[in-house]
């Protein structure tokens, strides 16, 4: 999912070898284990919050489809009677306990978002997480697990706000350590499928998002941006096989990731800047153009 209005301790794309261990709990990843991490998060949202819980919904790939072992998060939302300024550290606990309990390799993936009713209905508020892709994930597709559903009427998030939620998300993670994160390519796809596929279809669902209006799921993004024969298209279909089957040659994944990674980044960054200006957003325009001179400075390395 993307970027918060309030953030836990969330891990970067930072790039890191597999350790046989990871192997082996790889080996053991299936949607079962994701349906325990739920469980487990309901459990302990209980245990923190008891009555103060409207209800808990899965977001992502969980709730509409693609979830994949190897490389998805498990998200999850939960709404409150209300939030306020120690609502963020009570969802840490929630998260804690989780990942003490550790009954699935996959409960370090658990994503939580949270708010009240207003804040989803509206995206009003100043205590939740949940951004307006988020949110209006959670008003399409997301999954009940407790409570009682009251999604609407509400106030669907429009196309400005999805566009400026993405460039906000760019502007923090499309860091300069982020581009010398992607000029070492050989480290990048040896950390796995998860780190690269993540490297890989950031920019393609933000692309999705700019044209469509609609939030960029992994799948329909990729193959609605080879449709469109944009940039990299290759690399963003092939990045769909190794998020399923993980990367059987990693010679081949070295080479399609030094062609065209950087090429997919500076594309989006160079159609967002242009929408931005359009939108009046100087100041961020003027930031997504300093962060494409940074992938083009990638770019000529690869060349």
């Amino acid at each position: 999912m993307y970027a918060p209005n309030a953030t836990l301790p969330i891990g970067n794309m930072s790039c890191h070898t597999n350790k046989p261990s990871e192997k082996i709990r790889q080996a053991d990843m299936s949607t079962a284990t994701a349906d325990q991490v739920v469980a487990d998060t309901v459990e302990a949202a209980e245990t923190v919050f008891g009555t103060e819980i409207e209800a808990v919904y899965t977001l992502g790939s969980l709730a509409h489809g693609g979830f994949t072992p190897l490389v998805s998060d498990v998200d999850v939302a939960i709404v409150l009677g209300s939030t306020g300024p120690d609502t963020a550290n009570r969802i840490a606990s929630v998260q804690g306990l989780v990942v003490e309990k550790a009954t699935s390799p996959l409960s370090e993936r658990l994503s939580l978002f949270w708010a009240d009713w207003h804040a989803v209905r509206t995206g009003e508020g100043d205590h939740f997480r949940l951004g307006p892709v988020d949110r209006l994930d959670l008003l399409d597709s997301g999954r009940l697990l407790l409570g009682s559903d009251r999604r609407g009427p509400s106030v669907r998030p429009s196309h400005e706000d999805l566009v400026l939620m993405s460039a906000d998300l760019m502007l923090t993670k499309f860091t300069e350590g982020y581009f010398e994160q992607l000029r070492d390519t050989d480290a990048l796809v040896a950390g796995g499928p998860r780190a690269v596929t993540k490297a890989i279809l950031f920019p393609v669902r933000f692309m999705y998002t700019l044209r469509t209006g609609r939030i960029g799921l992994n799948d329909g993004s990729a193959r609605w941006y080879a449709a469109e024969a944009l940039p990299g298209s290759a690399l963003a279909l092939e990045a769909l096989e190794w998020r399923n089957d993980g990367i059987s040659d990693v010679e081949l994944a070295v080479q399609m990731v030094d062609a065209d990674l950087a090429t997919l980044h500076a594309e989006c960054l160079a159609e967002y800047t242009k929408c931005l200006d359009g939108l009046g957003e100087a100041l961020r325009a003027a930031a997504l153009a300093e962060r494409a001179g940074c992938v083009h400075l990638v770019v000529e390395d690869v060349r």
